[in-house]
């Protein structure tokens, strides 16, 4: 999820006709005269809900954006852990699937459109990220022109090399069911519960879900009951890609109208949940959403009995993905407070690291000069005494000798305790000591959370550039981080806040 830039989607001609403009202000407008959202009822019917107000949604969403850009060249200062583009969103509110193959990501994508789209199968059947937006027409776009558009926002997976934008596609498609959101299928993930991948994509597979993660509004993780004891690649993926994305992501096992028996079902709901116990530490797992896609057009047709919570729950699910675009203003203002708290934690960290080193620098350089005073002294005081030269040649030699032995001294020393404040030991203790009262006292869970995404990113910031590099940040820099978590997003949270008593 990310905060999303201010530019229009306003499309070129993809054939002999242009398309009409989407504006990635306003995605409620997506027809002249439509004021409302559809959704699905719990019975699988339509639901009609109030669309969120434009005016509001531009003035929060542009609030957002000059607030992040107000912050980047802080981030750009101390090499911060935002990424260079973090602040650059897609055209439209985007939803994401990811899963293992044959977990039914792509006959989820057909059933929500309302049309087939996407090829499904027990094999793995796509290799590609394919993206797929509401159109007047049906066309098709390959990875580099999908990439290459400026106005859709993907152009930073250049990042990941030509491989991966050999393995995206656009998929444009008339008379689907969204109108104000675009929507991500991913390649299946292949893994066996006993046996990590090892094989090689050709691109970073895992840093790209990341990216998708991050700038979709909700991100749904799907299971199957074939493969519920993975161990592999998905796992890597919920603990690494998809970390600290809780408030936005679902975890579905899909395909639970295949369990003949109701201990089969039992044993792979408990797999499923002790294997998310490894990569998920707390307590409480998120709740996994247990549903099933008809295996009849006739959606309107009762549920066969016994799966009529499945059915429920399936409903549940595509009315979370339906409300992608009412969650973007949330997402985008809690990408916003995020990003100002990593950004803050790395910064104070840093100004704790820069104090000790230059604390062990200064204690040095005092060494150097009074050994140098002493030495000057002494010579001073053979010369003024009248002492024969060779004693004052040798006072001088000595000082010489001994300042400049002790500066190569002090420089092994100002080296291994450079070193050592790198260490991810010494960086942790760090952490601990200045936000001890969080952390022990008031048991803040969050600041440990973010601790744990930027302690990375610090050692890497740090070694690249060294201790005695990295630059001061002033007083007035923290207090407009500080400013913007204890006023502005509580100002925006009220804003986008729906109507309550209280």
């Amino acid at each position: 999820m990310a905060t999303i830039i201010r530019c229009s989607f306003s499309r070129r001609v993809l054939s002999k006709r242009s398309w009409r403009s989407f504006s990635t202000w306003n995605w409620n407008e997506s027809k002249a005269s439509e004021k409302k959202d559809t959704l699905y009822s719990n019975e699988g019917g339509p639901v009609t809900t109030t669309s969120i107000d434009s005016n509001l949604q531009t003035q929060v969403l542009e609030k957002c954006a000059d607030l992040h850009a107000s912050i980047m060249p802080l981030n750009e200062k101390i090499r911060g852990p935002l990424a260079q583009n973090s602040n650059q969103g897609t055209a439209l509110p985007l939803v994401f699937l990811v899963g293992n193959h044959s977990s039914g990501k792509s006959s989820f994508v057909n059933y929500v459109m309302g049309r087939d789209i996407q090829v499904a199968g027990v094999a793995p059947t796509d290799d590609t990220f394919t993206v797929i937006l509401p159109g007047p027409e049906d066309t098709d776009q390959d990875g580099p022109a999908l990439v290459g558009d400026p106005d859709l926002g993907f152009s930073s997976l250049r990042q990941f090399g030509p491989t991966l934008i050999h393995h995206t596609q656009l998929k444009v498609r008339k008379d689907i069911r969204n109108s104000n959101f675009m929507l991500v299928d991913s390649p299946g993930m292949i893994d066996s519960p006993q046996q990590a991948v090892t094989t090689d994509r050709g691109y970073d597979f895992q840093n790209v879900v990341k990216w998708f993660a991050e700038r979709a509004d909700v991100v749904l993780l799907f299971f199957d009951p074939d493969k519920p004891g993975t161990t592999g690649e998905t796992l890597n993926i919920l603990l690494h890609s998809l970390g600290g994305m809780d408030h936005k992501l679902l975890i579905v096992l899909n395909k639970a109208d295949q369990f003949k028996k109701i201990h089969d079902f039992a044993r792979a709901y408990g797999s499923l949940c002790w294997n998310l116990s490894k990569v998920i530490p707390r307590k409480d797992l998120p709740r996994i959403f247990t549903m099933c896609l008809p295996t009849s057009n006739n959606e309107a047709e009762t549920p066969p009995a016994g799966l009529s919570d499945l059915h429920q729950t399936r409903n549940d699910v595509v009315g979370e993905v339906m409300k992608a675009p009412k969650r973007r203003i949330d997402n985008v203002i809690t990408h916003l407070s995020d990003s100002v708290h990593q950004l803050q934690l790395h910064a104070i960290l840093q100004n704790n690291i820069r104090k000790q080193f230059r604390r062990r620098l200064w204690e040095h350089r005092i060494q150097e000069g009074m050994s140098l005073l002493a030495g000057t002294a002494v010579t001073s005081l053979g010369i003024y005494s009248e002492i024969p030269l060779h004693f004052t040649g040798g006072a001088i030699s000595v000082t010489i000798l001994g300042v400049g032995g002790l500066m190569w001294y002090n420089a092994v020393q100002l080296k291994s305790v450079e070193r050592n404040l790198m260490t991810p030991e010494e960086l942790s203790a760090t952490f601990q000591r200045e936000f001890s009262r969080e952390v022990l006292n008031d048991a803040d869970e969050y600041v440990a959370s973010v601790w744990q995404r930027i302690r990375g990113p610090l050692q890497l910031s740090l070694e690249a550039r060294g201790l005695q590099q990295i630059p001061q940040v002033s007083s007035n820099e923290l207090n407009h981080l500080q400013n913007i978590l204890d006023k502005e997003i509580p100002e925006l949270r009220r804003l986008a806040s729906p109507t309550h008593y209280g």
